[in-house]
């Protein structure tokens, strides 16, 4: 059991700018609500992948405006700018650098923040990004005397999902107000390029949906269910 009075400061490592959002917005939200210090690290840059579509220059053009939306969405979720760590890994390549260049930068900011809580990727998200940034949460996170942190995995609609069998069962379930989904769905809108229309898994109305069925499976109105990779008794 995880006591969320402990959780005074609470690191998210996602791969790409959005995923910390559509994961665990809104428990992000109530956390900082109830006075935890949030800390958000973002190893790769989501946006060079897309270079089948775009040209490189614009690329360049738009990285800047990601980062200024990512800033905004972040501060309607409590994020202050100088507790959001962006990394230069490759976009959905994260597979190009070793995975103990992954596990370093993420040590360094484990060493530094000291979180009480650390909430990252399911091992079986479809991204590779993902996928890698788990393994990385593992090592950098492992248990020693000193050191005890509890590992949280979210669900990123859009990604977690398309991997079949979907190998996702969530034993942790966080429920948030109405108010905190809000947030959540706001913060995500920010995104400009990231955010889509209904139906889309990324669209407001399917994060809201999906926040009703987490939910209901908790008996509560609304959550955000995650897998527990460890706690601490």
């Amino acid at each position: 059991m995880i006591d969320w009075s402990k959780c005074k400061k609470v690191l998210t490592f996602f791969a790409h700018p959005d995923d910390e959002t559509l994961a665990a917005g809104a428990t992000m939200a109530k956390l900082s609500q109830e006075g935890a210090q949030l800390h958000v690290a973002i190893p790769a840059t989501g946006i060079f992948s897309r270079r089948n579509t775009r040209e490189d220059a614009q690329m360049h053009v738009d990285l800047p405006q990601l980062r200024s939306d990512c800033a905004k969405a972040l501060s309607i979720l409590g994020v202050l700018p100088k507790h959001i760590y962006l990394g230069e890994f490759a976009d959905n390549e994260m597979d190009r650098h070793t995975l103990l260049e992954v596990i370093h930068w993420l040590e360094a900011l484990v060493d530094r923040i000291q979180p009480d809580l650390v909430l990252t990727h399911h091992r079986y998200c479809t991204n590779i990004d993902h996928q890698i940034c788990h393994e990385a949460a593992v090592v950098a996170t492992r248990p020693s005397e000193g050191q005890h942190i509890p590992v949280l995995c979210g669900e990123v609609p859009s990604s977690t999902g398309y991997l079949k069998p979907v190998q996702w069962d969530p034993q942790l379930y966080v429920s948030v107000t109405s108010e905190q989904l809000d947030a959540k769905v706001r913060a995500m809108q920010t995104y400009r390029g990231e955010a889509r229309p209904d139906p889309h898994p990324r669209s407001p109305e399917v994060l809201k949906a999906l926040a009703k069925v987490r939910g209901s499976e908790a008996g509560a109105f609304f959550a955000e269910a995650f897998m527990v990779q460890k706690v601490f008794g």
